[in-house]
């Protein structure tokens, strides 16, 4: 079985053009060595057991999928360093996007069903782009990743974003659940208090403001 791994930015030049987004697709095999999502992304990072499947094709922008309504998987005490967003915030605004050292859009998401998306990682950075007004994920530069027999990812493939408290979650329960990694260890699995990105923007605009 495969994992499809896609690296997609919005290639606007002007704000009056029709959203465009460049997309380049990996084609990532599940093995034992490479059986996590994580592993996945890190086989990118470490250009290993590649196939690329189209390199960076342009395509008109299709689908609008609003930023508000992407799963979160922190709560607002689980966003730490605000501080952080400012500089981004700045990048953002100078026309740049937010991008890992390894070249990799800081903004990492699965597909959780047809309509859904959960974020795993850049959360600080979602909350840059939404601070300067962006609303939907074909105006931000993202990574996705989907399995390739079902363009959706499973939940016992999404238990790995829990660490060690994965086996306390029983099977679909993991949206009534996120994760605070700078809590001790016994309070790091929280419920779900945001139910999206909309809702966690909110509950923090005021703090990224006075950043």
């Amino acid at each position: 079985m495969n994992r499809i791994v896609k690296i997609i930015s919005p290639q606007n030049i002007l704000p009056s053009d029709p959203p465009t987004i460049s997309i380049i697709t990996y084609i990532t095999p599940i093995t034992n060595s490479c059986f996590t999502i994580y592993d996945t992304v890190d086989s990118l990072k470490n250009k290993k057991f590649l196939k690329t499947k189209g390199e960076n094709i342009q395509y008109p922008a299709v689908e609008r999928i609003s930023l508000r309504n992407v799963l979160n998987i922190h709560n607002d005490s689980g966003i730490k360093d605000l501080l952080q967003i400012r500089p981004m915030v700045t990048k953002i605004q100078s026309g740049e996007d937010i991008f890992t050292s390894e070249g990799l859009p800081n903004i990492k998401l699965v597909r959780v069903n047809k309509n859904q998306w959960l974020l795993f990682d850049g959360h600080h950075s979602m909350l840059a782009y939404m601070q300067v007004g962006k609303k939907y994920l074909h105006e931000v530069a993202h990574l996705t990743v989907e399995n390739e027999d079902t363009d959706s990812v499973s939940s016992d493939e999404i238990s790995v974003f829990f660490g060690s408290h994965a086996n306390k979650i029983r099977n679909r329960e993991w949206k009534s659940y996120v994760i605070n990694w700078q809590a001790p260890i016994n309070e790091q699995l929280c419920s779900r208090i945001q139910k999206n990105m909309g809702e966690l923007y909110d509950a923090l605009v005021s703090k990224i403001d006075f950043c």
